[in-house]
């Protein structure tokens, strides 16, 4: 159980917290929302190198390990495509974070307007990083714009 010294100052995010975020934008998750942790532990030691075990990582997603190793940060950083410095400085995370909801939103925006409704669909690019969500949301936006020059009739001819 975390004591009152690990728990963070309003507006301090916890590794938890960060992992958690990464987990949902960019990890493979189960049918139950929940991703394989030996899995992924895997994944990320044969990437990085490092040692790293399902239960380890459980447990600092769970809030039950506070204080990673800055290698197990660099290797979790690595694997996420994020800075190290996500897990180390607020303002970073909150920033990325921020960067993250936004591009969904456009995104979810941008498919809602295009009639995108496959479960499918979404699930796949709701993992995109923001730059990829922009794009997605910017190429919707095209095609749609595309299909409706398409199927408008030309204008009669001004006499």
């Amino acid at each position: 159980m975390n004591s009152d010294k690990d728990r963070p100052i309003e507006g301090q995010l916890t590794v938890s917290e960060k992992l958690e975020h990464l987990l949902q934008l960019r990890a493979r998750l189960g049918e139950d929302g929940i991703p394989s942790y030996k899995k992924l532990a895997a994944e990320i030691a044969a990437q990085s190198g490092e040692s790293f075990s399902g239960a380890y990582l459980w447990q600092l997603h769970r809030g039950e390990r506070t204080n990673p190793t800055l290698r197990h940060l660099r290797a979790l950083a690595a694997y996420f495509g994020v800075p190290v410095s996500y897990f180390t400085d607020d303002d970073v995370a909150h920033r990325m974070i921020d960067q993250d909801l936004l591009a969904s939103r456009e995104l979810d925006q941008s498919m809602a307007e295009a009639g995108v409704s496959a479960v499918y669909l979404r699930g796949d690019l709701a993992a995109l990083s923001p730059e990829g969500k922009r794009m997605a949301a910017d190429m919707i936006r095209q095609i749609r714009e595309l299909e409706q020059n398409v199927n408008t009739p030309p204008s009669p001819p001004r006499s």
